[in-house]
């Protein structure tokens, strides 16, 4: 914390004032490069996440991270354009709900629900799932995905950096 001395003179209350002025200056600054930095590192670690919990298949997910910050509300966001980021983040059928996401918390305000929908059936071998289309014109079946919390993991590893980061930015 920066210290400023001020004597009860008009000379010395005008070089604290010019000096506190300078010193918001210099914490807005600081601030607008805090976010800045997390919204970088939580894209990269975002990235990370996919590749290192085998989320990459077409490259979809992986190229859909982006980290955006917002000069005007001077804040970042991680976001993922794919349409099936939640998919991934969760799991889907059968097979998520036996490996469903690290928070149940998010998971209930998602109102998330594994092996529903008009699509599900039961084969005759009493497996649970459904049908889609592969890249190939084909078609497969599936019993759905577990869940790869990467979105999660990386605010978590984010929360664990924010300290020694606004220690460097801070510390300039």
């Amino acid at each position: 914390m920066k210290t400023i001395e001020v004597k009860l003179d008009p000379q010395s209350i005008a070089a604290a004032i010019a000096e506190l002025q300078q010193y918001q200056k210099d914490v807005e600054s600081k601030t607008r490069l805090l976010a800045q930095r997390l919204t970088t590192l939580g894209a990269e670690i975002a990235r990370i996440k996919i590749v290192g919990m085998g989320a990459y298949y077409s490259g979809e997910l992986l190229s859909g991270v982006d980290g955006y910050y917002s000069p005007t509300l001077n804040a970042g966001f991680v976001r993922v354009t794919s349409d099936h980021v939640a998919f991934v983040e969760f799991g889907t059928g059968v097979v998520g709900q036996t490996n469903p996401h690290k928070n149940g918390e998010y998971l209930s305000k998602a109102a998330w629900q594994y092996a529903s929908g008009a699509k599900i059936f039961t084969t005759k071998e009493g497996r649970v799932g459904w049908i889609y289309p592969t890249d190939d014109g084909g078609f497969r079946f599936t019993e759905g995905m577990a869940s790869r919390p990467f979105m999660y993991e990386t605010a978590l590893e984010l929360q664990r950096e924010f300290p020694r980061i606004a220690r460097e930015v801070f510390s300039t």
